[in-house]
């Protein structure tokens, strides 16, 4: 599946060097093997011979030790083992040059899945590695949110909504973090993990509330005068300094977004061009704070649109007739998201500065969804 893009950032590309090896003419000058792209497991690098400033230069006969560390396809090579990964090949002039790769293992993206009829929190590496299952209860576990060592989500295992937080350091025991009658769901932690912001229904309806991790004494996010009597409000996602509070609200008569300080009893603001012709919802707020990913029905099917908050432009990152939701941010920038088709659901990253095209990410879990990496 090949998802179509309209970001087209400048590429950013990942450059290993080192001094050629072999050549006996001391008049040449040194070459590098060179190899072009992200260094991690799972990625696809292009090798090239570099001379100086001079261009690039094709090369041929690459060899890998250990050879399972990657697998060949001309002059590229597909990254299959984290750790050091010797290459040589031979450049256009016959001589042999070599590299020293640092391969790196990829970011860890956390989601909620199916496995056996339940839905519970698991994380997986980028490329599809490393699953692991984090939560087992009869219940549902779902919309995880990790900053600072702590993973929060939320489950039905006690017949409502409630809050739990577990360690993804240490693992072990989960700690239930409320125990009202009502539901608390949707967690967000902040970027430094010491807040966090949920929704409960508390008052009858949705409506956001903001406490410390240990969820002693929350308060309502919202001044009491924002928007009328039936109107809801979800998704809270927190600026990287913590100031700020992104969430979607029905205040204005359809799902928009709003933007509020994070301080207890604020007044939001509805942002520029979420209006009651368009449905704005899921928003995430990117790692440098510098734009809110959401879901939106502005194009007319639900697709990715990217907010810049520093000028308040809107771009759509994603087109297609498959709907694509539920946005999330890996630590280096990446975006994450969901793809919806027939039922199903798969997952998805994005490199927004390389303008390459969305790549999947394999789970052996039904209908994944949620998915976030972790905030530190």
């Amino acid at each position: 599946m090949r998802l179509a893009l309209h970001i087209r950032l400048p590429v950013v590309s990942v450059l290993l060097l080192a001094a050629c090896g072999g050549g006996s003419d001391l008049a040449a000058p040194a070459q590098r093997l060179v190899a072009i792209g992200r260094l991690e497991r799972g990625a696809t690098v292009r090798l090239v011979a570099r001379d100086g400033p001079a261009a690039d230069s094709l090369v041929s006969n690459v060899v890998l030790s250990p050879a399972g560390g990657g697998t060949i396809s001309g002059t590229s090579v597909k990254l299959l083992q984290a750790g050091q990964l010797s290459v040589s090949a031979t450049a256009a002039d016959g001589r042999t040059v070599t590299t020293v790769l640092e391969v790196k293992t990829p970011p860890t993206v956390y989601f909620d899945g199916v496995a056996s009829g339940n839905r519970d929190v698991y994380s997986v590496s980028l490329d599809g590695g490393d699953l692991k299952r984090w939560t087992t209860s009869p219940g549902e576990d779902t919309h995880p949110s990790v900053a600072g060592g702590l993973l929060m989500f939320s489950s039905t295992r006690d017949g409502n909504g409630e809050l739990y937080s577990l360690s993804t350091s240490a693992g072990g025991t989960e700690k239930r973090l409320t125990t009202s009658a009502t539901n608390e769901t949707q967690p967000s932690l902040s970027a430094a993990g010491t807040s966090v912001a949920y929704t409960s229904d508390a008052g009858g309806l949705p409506h956001l509330y903001v406490a410390p991790v240990s969820l002693a004494g929350p308060s309502r996010l919202t001044a009491a005068s924002f928007g009328f009597g039936g109107s809801i409000e979800t998704d809270a996602t927190w600026s990287a300094t913590g100031d700020r509070i992104a969430f979607m609200s029905t205040a204005n008569g359809r799902a928009n977004l709003f933007i509020t300080p994070s301080a207890a009893g604020s007044t939001p603001a509805t942002v520029n061009g979420s209006n009651s012709q368009v449905t704005d919802v899921e928003p995430a707020w990117s790692p440098d704070g510098n734009h809110i990913a959401f879901a939106s029905t502005r194009s007319g099917g639900t697709q990715i649109f990217l907010l810049d908050v520093r000028s308040g432009a809107f771009s759509q990152v994603t087109t297609g007739a498959l709907s694509s939701g539920q946005p999330g941010w890996l630590a280096d920038g990446r975006l994450l998201f969901t793809v919806f088709a027939n039922g199903e659901s798969t997952l998805w990253w994005l490199d927004l500065d390389s303008g390459s095209q969305a790549t999947e990410i394999p789970t052996t879990t039904k209908t994944p969804a949620h998915p976030t990496g972790a905030r530190q």
